[in-house]
Order: C-alpha cells, then structure tokens, then sequence
C-alpha cells in the first residue's frame, strides 16, 4: 500500500484521483496522533506531500529532514529517475517567520520519518514539498491547492517510483566498531545510521570514510566518553554538510 500524508484538507485536495491512501495527519504533534494508527509494512510506500517556506518558489524533494526542537536528523532516499531539485528541510513545532536561503521549512516531515523509517526502508519514502511563502504571509487555503495542484505529474512519477522501490537496501558498509569508537548512545547511533544511509545514496561513504580515517590518525578517535562522542559526531555532521 502506497500512503500519501499530507498535513491539511486543502493539501489533501490538490492530489484527489491520485493512487494511494490518502490521510490528512494534521499538523506539528497533531500529525503523530494519525500517524499511530497507520499499520505500516515493510512493503509499503510513504510519500508527505505539502507545502513549506522558503526562500526559492518550486517544488522540491527534501534530500534531509532536521527536527529543530529535538535535533534529530533523517535522509529519505532520492529517487533514480526524478528530476525534481532538491533542499534540507527544517522541522518547525511553530511557524517559521525567518528563514536562511537555502532551506526549506515544515511541520511535520520530521515526524512522519521518525516514525515511518521505524518501518519502512529509507528507499520507499519520499518527502516532497512545494514552496508556498517565505514566511511573512500564510497562503489562503485556495492557493495551496493551486500550487500543489500545478505539480501533479512530477507527484505522480514519484508516486510510481515509490511504490516500485526495494523493500529492503543496505545502508551500513562501515566496520560495526565505529560505534565503539564514537561511544553512541542509542539515539546517537541512530543519528550516525542515518548520516550513513544519507552518505551512501548521495556518494558520499568516501568522504565520511577520510573523516574518520583523518580522526583516527590525530586521536580523535576513538573518544573517551559519550559527550566527547556528541561533540565528534557533530563535526562529521558538519563537515560531511
């Protein structure tokens, strides 16, 4: 089964006729009451489609997805055969009024990852949002439909690839002893899983590899405790961005 989420009625509307089950989730923390009580399988598709701020109009897969009141991170595949372009998106519990070019801002993808990848493989989830406002107005209800409404078919390819992804990919080629190294905690293993999983569908295990090969030789690596660790996977978060 193939889930299309959006967040609102008028979202919703935009995408009627489309295949999939269709489930408006709400916004912000009102979007995991919904999400609960979706039975997801291994087989099924994912796809959250709505609309965000930035600074830049169009339509736009999230190539990341940061909740910014917990910190957490997530990085849904980027479907072959899409040529949407693509930005991080920031997870908002409020309304954004100031945003950095570059970035895209929401309400609820975050939340639908953390709880989706729970599930189902990175490769059968996407995140697509339309552009909408830079913040400084709220579009009427009409004009969110119109928008997402102009992108229908580029939705609907990625709808189709979704649906036809692997259920399952590989997504840890490193040596499992990094985790010792870095002394995770069990949240920041799934950080450092989803940094890697994000390494590997945009070619990046090479340059994560001379991070931590580049650690190991000044001493980094490995750490002496799990602050040191926080500190240390942050500078890879950075340095891989």
């Amino acid at each position: 089964m193939l889930y299309v989420l959006t967040a609102l009625k008028c979202e919703a509307a935009a995408l009627e006729g489309l295949p999939g089950k269709h489930i408006v989730t709400g916004v912000g923390k009102n979007a995991c009451k919904a999400l609960e009580k979706i039975e997801l399988e291994s087989t099924d598709g994912v796809i959250n489609v709505g609309v965000a701020a930035g600074a830049s109009d169009g339509c736009y897969l999230a190539s990341s997805v940061a909740n910014m009141e917990t910190g957490r991170r997530f990085y849904p595949d980027m479907p072959s055969g899409i040529f949407l372009p693509e930005l991080p998106l920031l997870t908002s519990p409020e309304i954004v009024t100031h945003i950095e070019p570059g970035f895209l801002y929401d309400m609820e993808a975050a939340l639908v990852l953390e709880y989706a990848m729970k599930k189902v493989a990175p490769s059968r989830i996407a995140i697509v949002k339309v552009v909408s406002d830079d913040g400084r107005r709220r579009p009427s209800a009409n004009e969110v439909t119109a928008l997402i409404r102009s992108y229908r078919d580029e939705i609907a390819k990625i709808m189709a690839v979704i649906e036809n992804a692997p259920e399952k990919k590989d997504y840890m080629p490193l040596d499992p002893s990094v985790m010792d190294e870095l002394r995770l905690t069990q949240y920041m293993r799934c950080e450092f899983e989803d940094l890697v999983h994000y390494c590997v569908v945009s070619n990046k295990m090479e340059k994560l590899e001379g991070i931590l090969e580049e650690m190991r030789r000044s001493g980094v690596l490995p750490v002496s405790d799990k602050r040191q660790g926080r500190r240390v996977l942050d500078e890879i978060f950075a340095r891989i961005r």
